[in-house]
């Protein structure tokens, strides 16, 4: 039996295919992308070591969907489909853990699509979609906070008046869940297997958008992000961690509107806010290498800030056996590893400089230098797989009942 993961974003839709049977490769996937714009839809499509590239005419995400399915019928996938899991990024206190879906969990999730409006009406739209076009196939949704549902109070409470809390739900919820979720079994599987311990690890979950998980025991203990997706490290776009007088003062003496500080803040700044140029990290590398200041200063700051909420994480912890480095730029940015780690000597992480270059693909994934008494690996995250794997979990209970 085959699964398909669909995680559908604003103006994109990304889709994978796994027989969990066998390895954690994906048997097809891709993306399609620039949805609902007045430009071509660009679609990459992977299937094993083929890559292909296409374009079809510009298109809502119904369209998108669409083409999708008349793709899979030619290949003959979707008669062997036996579910569908769905990436939903926020569940808010409701939903704690994946559900199938119901009428009575999508007319709840729509209560829920305020929580994070630049994901969760895209998410919704994707899982209402695909019950269209694929009626007759259980299909299971999986929260990116889930993860952290096992944060302590005094982690996830903000010191506001507890009324904000009873009567709006505001508190730290976290995100990347389902990375970190993954993160937390095949770290603690990789060490324990080369006999270290695995008990209190940090996941540093590096892309375009980044976040730290403190994790006890394969459960959440603490993580960055918080009430959205804007707090926490410096990301892409976003600012991370900011005085909220900022916001005061932009609203005050700028007379900036609350969504043009949330276009300033979510949009606008991070890598790119502060270098002037990009929010690719590799474009701020080359820009430093000629004597771009601005990019310079950039990338220290979000070293810096990676490097800081690594120490927030470990208060949470009785001891760090390990620091997991993963997402974009976690998984392939030796420079940025180094920056980090650099900050974390007086922590005793310190790395081996040709582990490091070479992603830790000849040790195993440690990078940490010989005799180092906290473990430093690079582990490429496969959220689409951990979908997969709980939709057919929830799937099997359908059987068992029927």
């Amino acid at each position: 039996m085959n699964i398909l993961v669909i995680n559908c974003g604003s103006s994109s839709l990304k889709f994978a295919v796994f027989n969990l049977g066998e390895a954690d490769i994906p048997l097809w996937s891709g993306l399609i992308e620039r949805i609902g714009t007045h430009t071509p839809l660009r679609i990459s499509w992977n299937s094993g070591e083929q890559r292909e590239h296409f374009e079809i005419p510009p298109c809502q995400h119904r369209q998108a969907m669409e083409w999708l399915v008349d793709k899979f019928d030619k290949l003959g996938i979707t008669a062997t489909l036996g579910g569908v899991g769905h990436r939903f990024v926020h569940g808010g206190e409701t939903f704690r853990q994946s559900v199938l879906v119901t009428p009575a969990v999508l007319a709840t999730l729509q209560k829920c699509l305020d929580l994070a409006p630049l994901h969760n009406p895209a998410n919704f739209e994707g899982i209402e979609l695909t019950q269209k076009v694929f009626p007759h196939l259980p299909q299971c949704i999986v929260f990116d906070t889930a993860f952290h549902a096992t944060l302590p109070e005094h982690a996830y409470r903000y010191a506001l008046p507890k009324k904000y809390y009873d009567e709006h739900q505001i508190r730290r919820y976290g995100f990347h869940g389902t990375s970190h979720s993954y993160i937390a079994r095949k770290a603690r599987q990789i060490l324990q297997e080369n006999r270290f311990y695995a008990q209190g690890i940090v996941s540093l979950h590096l892309g375009n958008g980044c976040s730290s998980c403190a994790i006890l025991d394969g459960k959440s203990v603490d993580t960055s992000m918080g009430f959205t997706p804007l707090e926490g490290l410096v990301m892409g776009t976003r600012a991370g961690d900011i005085d909220p007088g900022v916001c005061l003062y932009l609203a005050e003496k700028c007379q900036m509107t609350a969504q043009e500080i949330s276009d300033l803040l979510n949009r606008k700044s991070g890598l790119l806010g502060v270098s002037g140029v990009s929010n690719d990290l590799r474009t701020l590398l080359e820009k430093e290498k000629e004597g771009h200041a601005p990019s310079t200063l950039a990338i220290h700051i979000f070293a810096y800030k990676a490097a800081q909420s690594v120490g927030k994480m470990m208060v949470a912890l009785p001891h760090l056996d390990a620091l997991v480095f993963t997402g974009g730029i976690g998984e392939n940015s030796p420079a940025m590893r180094a920056r980090i780690v650099g900050h974390l000597q007086c922590f005793s992480l310190f790395l081996d400089s040709d582990a490091n270059h070479t992603h830790g693909k000849a040790t195993g994934g440690f990078i940490q230098s010989a005799g180092a008494p906290v473990k430093i690996l690079v582990i490429p995250t496969l959220e689409e797989w951990l979908i997969a794997q709980e939709t057919v979990a929830l799937t099997s209970t359908i059987s068992i009942e029927l």
